[in-house]
């Protein structure tokens, strides 16, 4: 009787969490990510999902303004999509760039580590900034993208990175932030 009991527990947990799955990565985004979404900046295609680079609209107190989120939409087509990132947002004034940094993480059914996807993701504020670049575990760094979106200056690498810098059009160095290899 108790391995009757124990199979229709892990079959009705599968129905639940089956449940919870939208049948597009699409419907996910919309209705799985708990913030208002202003803006998607970018999606990435990562091994098993999406990562997708947005802003949000918060408040504090009487004033708004637009942080930055990412999030982690797993699936597929056959099994559905549902967001299984942290849900959390950056924001901080700065005069040069802003930077968020996260690692996703995601573990197999027997709780065992499947996959790890650390990114770093930022607004460019400062228009005399003309390169973004990215430190890795050696400390050296490496020129990552810029890019436009609705003429709002944005840049993004996936990889073990923590700390980055911007240079101005000679390139000297006009602003470094996060955690120093």
């Amino acid at each position: 009787m108790g391995n009757l009991r124990r199979a229709a527990i892990i079959v009705m947990c599968m129905i639940v969490l089956s449940a919870c799955a939208y049948k597009t990565a699409g419907e996910a985004i919309q209705n799985d990510i708990p913030f208002n979404i202003k803006q998607i900046v970018h999606k990435e295609e990562v091994k098993d999902g999406w990562l997708v680079f947005y802003t949000t609209e918060q408040k504090e107190g009487s004033n708004t303004f637009a942080a930055l989120a990412v999030a982690y939409i797993e699936g597929s087509e056959k099994e559905g999509w549902e967001n299984v990132g942290h849900n959390h947002w950056t924001y901080y004034k700065n005069d040069f760039m802003i930077l968020y940094a996260d690692t996703f993480h995601t573990y197999n059914t027997n709780g065992k580590l499947d996959s790890k996807i650390p990114v770093i993701f930022g607004k460019v504020v400062n228009p005399d900034i003309k390169t973004i670049e990215a430190a890795g575990a050696d400390g050296k760094f490496t020129k990552i993208e810029i890019f436009e979106k609705e003429n709002e200056r944005y840049y993004y690498a996936i990889g073990d990175y923590k700390e980055v810098r911007a240079l101005n059009a000679d390139g000297k160095e006009v602003d470094r932030q996060g955690e120093k290899q």
